[in-house]
């Protein structure tokens, strides 16, 4: 009798199951090269536009600026606010604050809309590579606010280097006062070999990754973030790789800007 009761708090499975399907194993990254055919020291194309948020926007709630940012697969949207009141009403030198977000169809690791940990840290890191860009003593008492929104990324470390990229062309758009724009650049180990601009099947192979974000006019590195051991050596070769890849992705974020004035 009481096998035969139906419990409904329970989900009761099928009468006859089946044996999944199991997907064919991901080619190993670099057995034959890199993935898309790229050098090992080569950036994945870049495509760069400002001001697609402020038409879509109504007027009072217009950003100052905007950009959308593409580098392969990755795709990054910012909205810069500002200068505006801020908190401080006696601060003799403005603020700058930045809120980072994935979007829920973006990546793998996004599990929900609440705010994670990972991007409060993410959020911190721009605020620490873009910060040091920006004329704030031009802003007292000031506040100054990007919002950067990941819509697809593949990469963790050339994410965060693309929102870099997307809050300096930003930031230009907006009209703020900086001494150099940021440009954002990442590496990461595979063997003994480093390799520009992983993707997120070549990230996950790596043993090492390294971020270094600059302003190449005044020859100043504003962060720079490393995971994963190698000698100082390998880590010095890296960070000079990096900057040279950094010049590169400057001049085309310069090239844009000065063909918007044009």
């Amino acid at each position: 009798m009481a096998s035969n009761v139906f419990d409904r708090r329970r989900i009761n499975g099928p009468q006859r199951s089946v044996e999944p399907l199991y997907t064919a194993k991901a080619a190993e990254p670099f057995a034959n090269g890199r993935l898309d055919g790229r050098a090992l020291d080569q950036v994945r194309p870049i495509f760069i536009k400002t001001g697609p948020l402020d038409a879509q926007s109504p007027s009072a709630s217009a950003p100052s600026g905007s950009a959308y940012y593409e580098q392969g697969k990755i795709r990054v949207s910012c909205a810069i606010y500002g200068p505006r009141q801020g908190r401080q009403s006696n601060a003799r030198m403005g603020s700058f604050d930045c809120d980072f977000k994935y979007a829920p169809f973006s990546c793998s690791w996004r599990l929900s809309h609440i705010k994670s940990s990972d991007e409060k840290e993410i959020a911190l890191m721009l605020e620490h590579a873009i910060g040091p860009a920006i004329r704030l003593e031009a802003y007292p008492k000031a506040s100054i606010d990007a919002f950067v929104t990941v819509i697809e990324s593949d990469g963790k470390a050339a994410t965060i280097a693309a929102a870099i990229n997307c809050i300096s062309a930003a930031l230009a758009d907006a009209g703020i006062e900086l001494y150099d724009s940021v440009a954002a650049c990442s590496m990461s180990m595979y063997g003994t070999q480093w390799v520009s601009d992983c993707s997120q099947a070549e990230e996950n192979a790596s043993t090492c990754s390294l971020l270094v974000s600059r302003m190449p006019s005044v020859d100043e590195i504003t962060y720079l973030l490393q995971h994963g051991k190698t000698t100082p050596e390998m880590t010095t070769q890296a960070i000079q790789a990096c900057s040279n890849d950094c010049t590169r992705v400057y001049a085309v974020i310069c090239r844009y800007l000065q063909a918007t004035l044009e």
